[in-house]
């Protein structure tokens, strides 16, 4: 970075979801904002427009006042701060995250020079073509010169074909925790699904593949389902399936539940392999294949938005149609008849993590982007002096 980037403060308003709930999206929003960007200067928006899993995606008089709120408090921190570039999480690919969306950027694009809209959610551009309305207005709202950041050259977002003056690829990083327990052996392959428990992040594929296998092997498989259920409906259809695999004697399904901190490190410490079978609509760059990546485990995925940008086919791990349980079952009997690829697999996905996927690369990644757009709004600025309120973005 130039001497002078490093000796100067570029003041950046940061704007985005952040837990709870806790989910991909906002953990990814947070680690950043609590991160040192110097020479950028944050002023943080920490929306919180939802309390659980359940109330994402849904409508309510709470969030519609809330949004108005978090409105004023952007304008607000604007004129307090100075700052003349605006870095924003769009939200996924619903009604509620759209026209949260509308309304927060419409409000808030005209006191910007510059603005960044960093995409953590899929589908949203296949959301806004389907509909001509919400095409236009996705144009309106996403386009104008902004430059989107994306996390995968896999996943399409509403960049220069909407109206974007620069389409950036930046993968996310993670950090994890040090974890000094040695696995423990076990005659049993042990296998981990981490993350919400919705339908669509395949874990009734995941039962059903090794169940199927479990009735046509005598080795000794072991799932264990992490995270939160997003309702009762999903958990009681789970639970039905596991009640209806109960008899088979070499498949081990422990209760599901969501951990945190040094018990979630624990879980993947003690695993061979990670499964994570998502075909779920706002799936993106999924962060507990990174984490898993960073413990040495081998991968089974799907090819599904950025997934194929983390998991290399056939090196780090397997990837599968999506729902394919048949093809599914056949990669996690690979591990169980080939089961030096555990091993050999798992180092060469801990060096991928390595080598692209930390934090620290994240950050300064993101450093040296945020560093442009402050030293290009200053351009901006220099070129057409205009009033805080008139629309360069």
């Amino acid at each position: 970075m130039p001497r002078e980037a490093r000796n100067t403060a570029y003041h950046v308003l940061m704007a985005g979801v952040v837990p709870p709930p806790v989910h991909g999206a906002s953990l990814a929003t947070q680690a950043l904002f609590e991160a040192d960007l110097a020479p950028i200067k944050k002023h943080l928006l920490e929306i919180r427009s939802s309390k659980n899993l359940e109330e994402v995606g849904r409508a309510s008089l709470g969030k519609i006042f809330g949004l108005f709120g978090i409105i004023a408090r952007c304008i607000k921190l604007r004129i307090t701060s100075k700052s003349r570039v605006l870095y924003y999480t769009p939200g996924s690919a619903s009604i509620v995250s759209f026209v949260r969306d509308m309304f927060f950027l419409g409000c808030c694009r005209p006191w910007f020079q510059r603005v960044l809209l960093h995409y953590h959610s899929g589908g949203l551009v296949d959301y806004l073509e389907a509909n001509p309305v919400r095409k236009f207005i996705g144009r309106w709202i996403y386009g104008r010169n902004a430059w989107a950041l994306t996390l995968s050259r896999h996943v399409a977002v509403p960049g220069m074909s909407f109206g974007a003056q620069r389409e950036i690829e930046i993968p996310n990083g993670i950090k994890v925790g040090i974890h000094r327990a040695e696995k423990q052996p076990s005659d049993q392959l042990r296998i981990l699904f981490l993350g919400n428990l919705f339908e669509k992040k395949g874990i009734f594929d995941l039962l059903q593949a090794c169940a199927k296998i479990a009735k046509n092997t005598e080795k000794k498989i072991r799932v264990q389902f992490v995270g939160k259920w997003p309702d009762p409906d999903t958990e009681k259809k789970f639970r039905t399936l596991m009640h209806d695999v109960g008899s088979l004697t070499n498949l081990e399904v422990p209760e599901p539940g969501a951990l945190y901190g040094e018990e979630k490190w624990d879980a993947l410490a003690q695993s061979d392999l990670f499964v994570f079978p998502s075909y779920y609509v706002s799936e993106n760059f999924p962060l507990v294949l990174l984490e898993a990546m960073a413990f040495g485990l081998p991968v089974i995925s799907t090819q599904w938005r950025g997934i194929p940008s983390i998991v290399e086919n056939g090196v780090t791990g397997f990837l599968h149609k999506v729902g394919d349980v048949e093809e599914l079952s056949s990669h996690i009997a690979t591990f169980l008849s080939q089961p030096h690829l555990l091993k050999e697999m798992g180092e060469k996905a801990k060096l991928r993590y390595q080598a692209e996927f930390t934090f620290e690369q994240h950050r300064d990644r993101m450093v040296r982007i945020l560093t442009e757009a402050c030293a290009d709004s200053m351009l901006l600025r220099s070129v057409d002096a205009t009033s805080p309120s008139a629309d360069h973005s």
